[in-house]
């Protein structure tokens, strides 16, 4: 049974992902974090904060062909449209594919806030990856 947590230096994810591996296991559960070269400057020491709460590493993974946001739209001269925000695209998403192609697994963790913008947002994440 393994699970992949999203770490995402909020307390949102920090908890879920603290609570997944309370439930399931270490060993059971690889913790992952997107890094975006312009996130703010104190998520690393944030990371090894929680790494020593939660009893495991946070596995750090980036885009091979972007740094962060501005990166984007530099190079795809793209910022935002009916689809979307290109670089929640770029950035995130396909880096999330790439890891969930790249291992054997049976479900995930992602914190989301108990507020009425972050419930319909996990309601379309959940029909949009069912």
């Amino acid at each position: 049974m393994k699970k992949i947590g999203w770490f995402s230096c909020g307390v949102t994810s920090a908890v879920a992902c603290k609570l997944a591996v309370d439930k399931y296991g270490a060993e059971n559960v690889k913790l992952y974090y997107i890094v975006i070269d312009s996130a703010h400057w104190d998520n690393e020491r944030f990371i090894r904060d929680c790494e020593k709460w939660i009893g495991t590493k946070v596995i750090r993974v980036q885009s091979e062909k972007f740094t962060d946001q501005f990166d984007v739209i530099k190079k795809l001269r793209y910022i935002n449209g009916p689809a979307g925000a290109r670089c929640t695209s770029e950035l995130k998403k396909k880096v999330r594919y790439l890891v969930e192609d790249m291992i054997n697994f049976d479900g995930q963790i992602f914190g989301f806030e108990f507020e009425k913008k972050e419930i319909n947002r996990a309601i379309r994440f959940s029909q949009q990856h069912a």
